[in-house]
């Protein structure tokens, strides 16, 4: 009876041996995956040295956005303010235009061509936004006195054209 029991541990001592074996095998072809999985040219870490350039140049490209959006800001702003005040002043404008707007006498008949003269007869007063055209130098040139018809907030315009 001594034969079972010696069998039993031959047995045994090959399943551990093939265990073993087995465990060696697994452990082998586990680190030759961990070496192409880690490897820098094709494995994750070549991939997390791309991500990571990527995010370089992605925060690289965002601190440029940021300067560029407070500097457009800036002048999205400076140009606000003055659109501010110059409507300011052509509220203005318009409200003292409104009390030097020259009137008509009695009897005295309309401009033919539907436009105000410029200034009116008795206080020589300029009306803004009139312009005349001359007919004695020519159908589209301006007349020689007509620099005192052109309203001075043009010039604020051409200021204003030029802070862009």
């Amino acid at each position: 009876m001594e034969t079972i029991p010696l069998v039993l541990t031959h047995a045994a001592d090959a399943l551990l041996i093939l265990a073993s074996l087995g465990a060696a095998v697994f452990c082998l072809v586990l680190s030759r995956r961990l070496s192409r999985l880690s490897s820098i040219d094709n494995g994750l870490g070549g991939a997390i040295a791309v991500l990571s350039a990527q995010v370089d140049d992605m925060n690289r490209a965002l601190s440029e956005m940021k300067a560029g959006t407070q500097t457009s800001a800036q002048k999205l702003e400076a140009l606000n303010r003055e659109a501010q005040q110059l409507a300011e002043e052509l509220e203005l404008m318009l409200s003292t235009s409104h009390d030097l707007a020259p009137t008509k006498k009695q009897g005295e008949a309309p401009d033919p061509r539907g436009q105000d003269t410029g200034s009116d007869a008795d206080s020589n007063i300029p009306v803004f936004g009139s312009r005349r055209t001359g007919t004695a130098t020519g159908a589209g040139e301006p007349a020689a006195d007509d620099s005192a018809t052109i309203p001075f907030f043009l010039k604020t315009r051409s200021r204003m054209a030029g802070v862009g």
